[in-house]
């Protein structure tokens, strides 16, 4: 196991910079997990961690001991890659065993079929292991890139986004799997994804970034419910979180721009000066249709789109559309009129200048 510090590094590429001022840590065994969406910086951080890349400002520690511009091989890390990175001719077998025959390891034959025979079987490979890549499916080639960082048993594992490229039913499944891989690791980890769904399945602490900058990293349960900025509340949630630009007023409510609705008692105007403009954030979860006259928001159906277990309805009242999760019973058409509720605890509020959240719920 291993302690990671992360210490404001930054990274550019030509006038493109990646990386801006990026802190966070990774304690014993944890397992973290960075979230954002493409070109947030990602790989970079984790290309940097890996001494893929260097950064050109900023410290990286493991144990406490300088590693940034250490060379990879040095620093006892294996990185899973998306693209598999396996090797063609080779079976199975030897593309587990190639890492721990490298000059930088020299592990005795019996140890590596020890090693793989626990890896194979932890992954579910075992009856695979005389095969090539190309006979394998999708599924089964994304396990042995992950059986060939397994077998290293290194201080520290990096996952990029090793099952991002699988489609949906794969990557249920392969999230299964790594949540059940996970409990078996001692080591600390770190894992990159734009999936918020395997980022609050596998992760103890979570890393979000957005444009090379760490706007949140606490724990996954604190992500989801306190985000400290819009795109925070955006990445986490499907359907994601909606946004209606207003105001505060002297009355302690929240009333939107367009005057689509207002928010009696909000307490926004307790948090910023009175007509100061804000961004309320909803989620479609969160708010309910209610009978005529019993909500805040009157419009007419916009859209229904049923997904099987549930429906999302899309209101539109004025120039604001609200998606409402409602349940398969209940029964609209387009353009019926509908109400809209919205609890004022389930409320979040931004700044509009910064997307920073205002105040704590």
């Amino acid at each position: 196991m291993a302690t990671i510090t992360i210490d404001r590094i930054s990274k550019s590429f030509g006038s493109v910079q990646a990386l801006k001022g990026v802190s966070f840590d990774a304690k014993n065994g944890e397992f973290v997990v960075i979230v954002g969406p493409s070109g947030a910086g990602k790989s970079t951080t984790l290309n940097c961690i890996a001494g893929v890349e260097y950064p050109e400002m900023g410290t990286i520690l493991i144990d406490d001991q300088d590693v940034t511009l250490m060379p990879p091989q040095d620093r006892d890390v294996a990185m899973v890659f998306e693209n598999y990175a396996l090797y063609p001719q080779m079976s199975v077998r030897e593309n587990l065993a190639f890492p721990l025959r490298s000059p930088k390891y020299r592990v005795d034959e019996d140890e590596i079929t020890k090693r793989i025979e626990r890896v194979s079987g932890l992954l579910g490979i075992d009856v695979l292991l005389h095969r090539l890549p190309r006979q394998l499916s999708q599924g089964q080639r994304q396990r042995v890139s992950l059986g060939r960082a397994l077998v290293r048993d290194p201080k520290v594992y990096l996952f990029d986004e090793p099952i991002s490229h699988l489609d949906a039913k794969l990557r249920n499944a392969m999230r299964r799997e790594l949540k059940l891989i996970r409990a078996s690791l001692s080591q600390t980890t770190i894992y990159v994804t734009h999936d918020y769904l395997e980022a609050l399945s596998l992760a103890d602490r979570v890393v979000v970034l957005f444009k090379g900058e760490v706007l949140q990293f606490d724990q996954k349960e604190k992500i989801y419910n306190l985000p400290a900025a819009m795109e925070v509340g955006q990445l986490f949630g499907d359907p994601p979180m909606m946004f209606f630009e207003g105001k505060a007023d002297e009355n302690d409510s929240f009333v939107s721009n367009d005057r689509a609705f207002s928010l009696s008692n909000s307490g926004i105007s307790g948090e910023v000066p009175v007509g100061t403009e804000v961004v309320l954030g909803l989620r479609p979860t969160e708010v309910n249709l209610v009978p005529e006259g019993k909500g805040q928001v009157k419009g007419k159906v916009y859209s229904v789109q049923n997904q099987f277990d549930h429906q999302l309805i899309t209101i539109k009242a004025q120039n604001s559309l609200f998606d409402v999760v409602a349940a398969q019973d209940v029964s609209l058409s387009e353009g019926d009129k509908a109400w809209v509720n919205i609890p004022n605890e389930v409320c979040y509020f931004f700044n509009k200048e910064t997307h920073k959240v205002i105040g704590s719920k």
